[in-house]
This record gives structure tokens, C-alpha cells and sequence, in this order.
């Protein structure tokens, strides 16, 4: 993925990506739009989405009736989160259902810690 799949005109927005095995693992960050201009807590000022996919190989069947082996994502996991803490709480159990080592878990979970809004 590149940073600019996600740029939004005037709207922060920050993503990790994380690869393991068959397995990529997308944490983004979206800035959400301001109702006031009141200051706003940071569990209204940012979202944060969750997606993991899975690479499959599958025969993919072209118009010719020619067969040709494909490589596809299959989306195995998503969620949203309203604030960063909220999301690392439960980022250990779902990463640790995915990834089997656990020095890969750590290192996804200091990957995360780049959309910290406090850093």
C-alpha cells in the first residue's frame, strides 16, 4: 500500500502495514471530521480500522475458457476503534490468532505504536 491510497484533501490519516507469512496486516488511522470547533477529546478527534488479509491462490477462469492461477486477498478480519488505547487492549489477541511467533507479534505491536496520537 501506498500513502497516497489514503490521503484525504485537508484530513489526517496515517497506516501501518505489517506483513507476515500469507497474512497482511493493515492498522490505519483517520482523522475524523470536526462538528464544533470546540477542543475535542482524542477519542473523537481520530478512528482506527483493523484489516487482515489473507493471500489465496485460486484458478481464475478467463474469457478464452483458458485456466490461469491468480492470487487473491481474502479479507479474514476488520474492526474500528474509537480511541488508540481501545485498540491496543485488544490487539494482542487478535494478532496472536494470525501470528504463531511471538517476536512477531511484539514487532507488530511496535509498528502500531506509530499512530499513537501522543508521539
Amino acid at each position: 500500500m501506498k500513502k497516497e491510497h489514503f490521503k484525504v484533501e485537508g484530513m489526517d490519516t496515517e497506516f501501518v502495514e505489517f506483513r507476515h507469512r500469507e497474512h497482511n496486516i493493515l492498522f490505519t488511522r483517520f482523522e475524523r471530521i470536526s462538528l464544533t470547533d470546540t477542543n475535542v477529546r482524542e477519542e473523537a478527534k481520530y478512528l482506527y480500522l483493523i484489516y487482515i488479509f489473507r493471500k489465496q491462490h485460486k484458478l481464475a477462469k478467463k474469457r478464452n475458457s483458458d485456466t490461469d492461477r491468480g492470487t487473491f486477498n481474502i479479507i479474514c478480519f476488520n474492526k474500528g476503534y474509537h480511541t488508540f488505547d481501545e485498540m491496543v487492549h485488544n490487539l494482542y489477541s487478535i494478532l496472536s490468532e494470525y501470528i504463531l511467533n511471538q517476536d512477531e507479534v511484539f514487532r507488530c505491536l511496535n509498528e502500531v505504536q506509530k499512530l499513537d496520537p501522543k508521539n
